[in-house]
């Protein structure tokens, strides 16, 4: 019950940073982001989710901090991503979309770094097993 309730806590906190983020980004700062502006904080959510699922017992400060992370990497991933796309679009392919579409299936491989990054990062905070932990009186 304490795992859950330091996951929700800790994807609550992210996914209010990851909102901010995305709308600064977005609507402020007009970056071209995506077809939808808000898809960065959707796919990092689901991430995040499926991260927090699996994810192995950590404390909460590291868990808030990788949340974080995946929320704000997925968003620069998209930036950087659909602005590459676009200028390849408009100087490679000549603004034929057709063409471009099998190169745009190469999206996809953003959502699966980010994913496996969060997880090999939360991964190196793990807490040790209860039955792990090396105690002088035990000996």
């Amino acid at each position: 019950m304490k795992r859950l309730a330091v996951n929700l806590v800790a994807l609550a906190l992210a996914t209010f940073i990851g909102s901010v983020a995305v709308t600064q980004v977005a609507y402020v700062f007009h970056v071209h982001v995506a077809k939808n502006p808000m898809a960065p904080l959707v796919l990092g959510f689901l991430i995040a989710l499926i991260v927090a699922a699996i994810a192995p017992r950590t404390a909460f400060w590291p868990r808030f901090l990788v949340f974080t992370g995946i929320f704000l990497l997925e968003l620069a991933l998209y930036v950087v991503f659909t602005n590459t796309m676009l200028f390849l679009l408009e100087h490679y392919w000549s603004g034929n979309l057709e063409a471009a579409k099998p190169w745009l299936h190469i999206g996809l491989l953003m959502h699966i770094i980010t994913f496996v990054a969060g997880l090999l990062v939360l991964r190196r905070f793990r807490l040790p097993k209860p039955t792990e932990i090396d105690v002088d009186w035990a000996r």
